[in-house]
């Protein structure tokens, strides 16, 4: 449902963009930072701007700690300091202090009226300026953190809940089983660690002295609380309980619900109800106020103080379900059950489509007879409220020209994320690129799912996108029909195809509709069910959802491929003759790349390159990494062949198709070898000066010593085409390495003695070239003792030659047979009859060419005549290269 606000002409003014790229490339770490930050404008919830200001402590204090500054000694809170500076429950006169120093015994007192909300995170306090631990700054003195951890023996099957409250950190274990507490003790912060217990129920508590948090890991033995993230997990990447509408109330999920449990809070004695988990399935994010119950923000579990005797919270089999005994639990603001910041900045609200209407309507009125000092404001809740009905690109534009008028603005996080979400879903990922963030720290775990659906859209991480669209997959929940209609079914397919088998465990419920059996089919094939999903693919090929079917299609060519029903070469006809299809349902690149892939499974190079480049030509963007390494694999695949072939019109054609597609590849190893290559088929076609530039290229681009000298050798070998032996000499020592293999050594020896041989020393070639054993080695060896007339040696080495090149059976190639009457007329001048016997016996009675075999058979005569066959003896000095 997308409607039309303003003229398109005035929606995506040039200059309107630029502005807004500019303004909020700038960092975000600034934002947070504000001593005093701006009033809430109308449509921001004032949530947002208690979370800024809790950003703006926690970036001071870790500013601090970086520094290595010594905090300042903890003062006195002042008793007349306002309620709103003092955590609830927390008597007036405390204080914080150093780790590892007993805290002094509570001054009586009672508790602060007002102030944080129960279970607020430590941390954050509820206005600028604020003190959570009482240095005189306004910033909370940041202690040196505690090493230990305490472990808290339970078994699998007893749940466990996490919370803080007041100036304690409480832990409730479902004492289902008993519980051995003998071992539950500490030194430093730990030492304060109390244990309680109730009737079905174990209370740990251990006295905050300060603003830190705490970290719970599941183990074998137990879960390790610790005052630092567990080692070796990414404890930014834990599970958090995402709400979702459920019949009957508000579904806390998870994987393994304990019992819920009522206890009365350790700070203020109201009721809570908590409910345990027996698996690690994390928390709350943040407070969340709601009518008739508050729900608190938890490290593992659900806290829930309950306002009305109407509220209550039960234990499912799915999780913790909070109900009410008059009416369904109302969504009074956008899933307040849960930490919403990337709701609160989009604006998004779960209400019919009807209502959304009439509230872009309303915004719509407003914005237009705003006063100017509200205008930004009202326009900012215009674009929320198009972007709720699923007006994306009029919600960009509408944001781009308030920002042009206001352009300071752009720095406010929940600006930037609405106009990054709307460019991402208006299809532009240049605009969309501020998703990746960085956000302030107490954002950045609600962002990741947007952050999840841009890393998707722009391709190339694929398996990160998935894991993290799968965390919060849940949260798709809560978003309205329009956007969610939008999302779901993108990211349900982004995670079927490549999240890992923990991510895939997000899809177990999925809504009906062919996108979502597409989804289902996907993962299906990925956790080993293939029979079932071929099954789904084949029935959804003819779905009446065209891009459904389309994408089923893809799928059911690649199985019948993979399954040899098909070959590659069937394959690639048939995806050929999906085109039109893919064109409509946008997937034309897709589908291209699946076709070049099935030409790159039957080894046919060209067409498969012919295939990519039509991948460049559509309009649907390709990320490099993903077209990429198909390019490389299939350049590499054609140099590779065609340095073998010895046709001239083939490896023409090789090194065209290479030359065309040189300028295309990033620099780096990869490259460095398709430029070897490159430069082998230049210099074959004796294109000495293109080779060498070639060569020069791509030595620096080599990161291995065999690498570099295998690029430095085909150097060398230009710079002898090219008469240039002492720039040949100068590359082969540029590019030596002492730990070369001896295979690579003994290479570099014979061009070494190719150069010295042309300079016209074989003494020295011949030391370079003694014990070689190689073709090239023996040939040269042999040449020098036949211009030097020294016919035994000459002998030796060319007959190491026969031996390895002429077969005992079959016809003889032309360049057999001249061996053959080579080691035939050097063991005639040496008079060797041996050789000569044995040579006749080799080639026996099989034929040759011309008078090759009437001169042969002459030759090989034992006796024979030795001037009928003596070649013209070479002038002195001169060897052929």
């Amino acid at each position: 449902m997308r409607r039309c606000l303003l003229p398109i002409a005035l929606l995506l003014s040039c200059s309107a963009m630029t502005t807004v790229a500019d303004a909020a490339r700038r960092p975000h770490t600034n934002r947070t930072q504000q001593a005093k930050p701006a009033a809430p404008a109308a449509g921001v919830p004032r949530a947002a701007t208690a979370g800024a200001a809790a950003a703006a402590a926690g970036v001071a204090a870790t500013a601090a700690t970086a520094a290595g500054t010594t905090p300042a000694a903890p003062a006195p809170v002042d008793p007349n300091a306002p309620a709103a500076d003092l955590l609830k429950g927390l008597p007036a006169p405390w204080t914080a202090t150093v780790l590892d120093v007993p805290l002094p015994p509570p001054t009586p007192a009672a508790p602060a009226k007002g102030g944080h909300k129960p279970g607020q995170k430590a941390g954050q306090p509820n206005a600028p300026g604020s003190v959570a631990g009482g240095n005189g700054g306004g910033v909370p003195a940041v202690p040196t953190p505690s090493v230990n951890r305490v472990l808290i023996p339970i078994s699998p099957r007893m749940g466990l809940a996490a919370f803080r409250s007041g100036d304690s950190f409480v832990i409730v274990v479902d004492n289902a089983e008993p519980m051995d507490t003998s071992a539950l003790h500490g030194d430093g912060i730990f030492s304060t660690l109390t244990v309680t217990t109730l009737p079905g129920a174990t209370l740990l508590q251990i006295k905050l002295p300060d603003t830190r948090e705490f970290f719970l890991s599941q183990q074998a033995e137990g879960w390790v609380l610790g005052d630092k993230p567990p080692p070796g997990n990414v404890y930014g990447d834990r599970r958090v309980i995402n709400p979702i509408v459920a019949d009957g109330g508000i579904l806390y999920p998870m994987r393994k619900p304990g019992r819920v449990l009522t206890i009365a809070d350790p700070a203020s004695g109201k009721k809570l109800f908590v409910g345990t988990s027996t698996t690690d399935d994390g928390g709350i994010l943040s407070f969340r106020h709601g009518d008739g119950y508050d729900v608190w923000p938890t490290t593992e579990g659900v806290v829930v103080a309950a306002t009305s005797p109407d509220v209550g919270l039960r234990s499912t089999p799915d999780g913790a379900l909070l109900t009410s005994a008059q009416s369904p639990l109302a969504d009074t603001k956008v899933a307040v059950y849960a930490n919403t910041v990337d709701l609160d900045w989009l604006g998004l609200q779960k209400l019919p489509d009807e209502q959304l209407e009439a509230r872009l309507h309303k915004a719509l009125l407003a914005a237009a007879d705003s006063d100017p000092a509200q205008r930004f404001a009202a326009r900012l809740e215009e674009a929320r409220a198009a972007f709720s009905v699923g007006a994306f690109v009029e919600a960009r534009g509408i944001l781009t020209v308030a920002l042009e008028d206001d352009p300071e603005e752009a720095v406010r996080p929940e600006v930037s994320f609405l106009l990054a979400a709307s460019e991402l879903l208006s299809g532009n990922m240049d605009g969309a690129f501020l998703l990746e963030g960085p956000w302030p720290d107490n954002e950045q775990r609600a962002t990741q799912l947007w952050r999840g659906l841009y890393l998707a859209n722009k391709g190339g991480h694929e398996s990160e996108a998935a894991h993290l669209m799968a965390r919060d997959f849940t949260r798709l929940s809560n978003y309205p029909t329009s956007v969610r209609n939008v999302l779901l079914p993108f990211a349900a397919e982004q995670i079927g195809r490549y999240g890992s088998a923990e991510d895939l465990g997000a899809l177990g419920k999925l809504p009906d509709g062919s996108v979502y059996r597409l989804a289902a089919a996907f993962r299906d094939l990925r956790t080993g069910k293939r029979p079932q999903a071929y099954d789904a693919f084949n029935a959804l090929a003819v779905d009446p959802d065209p891009v459904v079917a389309e994408k089923a299609l893809e799928q059911k060519i690649s199985l019948d491929m993979s399954d040899g029903k098909l070959t590659p070469i069937a394959a690639a006809e048939m995806f050929n003759s999906l085109m039109p299809d893919a064109r409509l349902a946008g997937r034309e690149a897709t589908v291209r790349l699946l076709q070049a892939d099935a030409y790159m499974r039957a080894h046919k190079w060209a067409e498969a390159l012919a295939t990519l480049d039509l991948v460049k030509d559509t309009p649907e963007q390709v990320s490099e990494p993903v077209l990429s390494p198909m390019l490389f694999q299939t350049l590499a695949a054609v140099a590779s062949e065609v340095v073998k072939d010895t046709d001239r019109d083939a490896i023409l054609h090789g090194a065209a198709m290479l030359r065309a597609h040189l300028s295309a590849l990033q620099p780096g190893t990869k490259k460095g070898e398709i430029l070897m290559a490159y430069g082998k088929m230049l210099l074959g076609l004796g294109l000495a000066d293109e080779a060498q530039q070639a060569f020069s290229d791509a030595v620096p681009m080599l990161d291995s010593p065999e690498l570099k000298a295998l690029a430095g050798q085909g150097l060398a070998e230009t710079y002898i085409a090219l008469k240039d032996l002492p720039g040949a000499m100068d590359v082969l020592q540029r590019t030596d390495d002492p730990d070369l293999p001896e295979d690579m050594k003994a290479a570099r020896r014979r061009l070494q003695a190719r150069i010295t041989l042309a300079n016209g020393d074989q003494t020295a070639a011949l030391g370079l070239l003694n014990g070689d054993s190689f073709s090239d080695a023996l040939d040269m060896t042999a040449r020098i003792h036949e211009s030097r007339a020294e016919w035994p040696a000459a002998v030796a080495s060319v007959r190491k030659m026969v031996e390895a090149d002429i077969p005992a059976e079959g016809p003889l190639t032309p360049a057999q047979q001249t061996l053959a009457l080579r080691l035939a007329s050097d063991a005639s001048q040496a008079g060797d009859a041996d050789t000569l016997a044995w040579l006749a016996k080799l080639v026996g009675d099989r034929a040759m060419d011309g008078e090759s075999g009437r001169v042969f058979r002459l030759l090989t005569q034992v006796g024979g005549p030795k001037s009928t066959a003596a070649p013209a003896k070479p002038a002195a000095g001169t060897t052929k290269l």
